[in-house]
């Protein structure tokens, strides 16, 4: 089984189980497991199974969920990591059973893609091959509204992506994990990634990589518009359509890599 052990603070010695989807953590009773503690919000994280894997998803709180010392806002656990919210300090534990039942929904619940996905992407063909594959894939999972699949593939591009290129790959993750928040009902997690786009969109060129940035950035905001402006605690419904993502023809195309 998976689990969290409390190392340090007010609950030393508790263990939560990981047996659910997901498990909320924060001073509200309303959580799944209450860390009663004037520093920690009252929705302050959750971790989440998904896609086989546990994530360690910080909810927006005001001082910051920690993995390893480094604050993070989404982060996979790997055995003997440790979490710090507030004064509390947890330990991730995973038994071998509890591997293998993940491995197993993995299977179960990914998404049947087609063998080059990127063929969905509406495009030019003469810029097919200017691309990485992973690049061209998480699109196509991005605007089928596959958001987790989109971060993971991008993900392992950043990983060995440098300069400009890495800070755009970044850009596209932040965007696909604010979605996430979006679909997750998790509206701080969800306005933190748009505040972080936002950033990384004024530091990059107008188009890269036959995006748009100017349209693609703009469409994101249009849809977190009401959650952004209203600043509201409850995810609104949204009548605009989920920002998509259209490379550019070869003749109008940033030919950068």
């Amino acid at each position: 089984m998976a689990l969290l052990r409390f190392e340090s603070g007010p609950r030393t010695g508790d263990r939560i189980s990981l047996d659910r989807n997901k498990v909320t953590f924060g001073r509200s009773k309303s959580c799944d497991c209450v860390l009663p503690h004037p520093t920690v919000s009252r929705e302050h994280f959750y971790v989440e199974l998904n896609n086989g894997k546990l994530f360690l998803v910080d909810q927006g709180s005001e001082n910051g969920t920690f993995a390893n010392s480094e604050r993070v806002s989404w982060v996979e656990l790997k055995q003997g990591d440790e979490i710090q919210a507030g004064p509390f300090t947890l330990v991730f534990e995973m038994t071998e059973d509890s591997g293998r039942i993940a491995e197993q929904q993995a299977i179960d619940e990914s998404p049947r893609v087609h063998s080059e996905p990127w063929k969905q992407t509406p495009r030019e063909s003469s810029t097919l091959s200017l691309y990485p594959p992973e690049y061209l894939e998480g699109i196509e999972h991005f605007n089928a509204g596959r958001y987790f699949d989109a971060h993971e593939v991008w993900e392992e591009i950043w990983l060995r992506s440098s300069g400009e290129t890495k800070l755009f790959y970044q850009m596209l993750i932040q965007a696909a994990v604010g979605m996430h928040h979006y679909e997750r009902g998790n509206p701080r997690g969800a306005r933190g990634m748009h505040s972080n786009v936002t950033d990384k969109v004024s530091r990059l060129p107008p188009v890269l990589m036959s995006l748009d940035l100017i349209d693609f950035h703009r469409q994101f905001k249009a849809f977190l518009a009401e959650l952004i402006e209203n600043n509201n605690e409850a995810i609104p419904a949204s009548d605009q359509p989920r920002p998509q993502i259209r490379l550019l023809d070869r003749d109008t195309a940033d030919w950068s890599l």
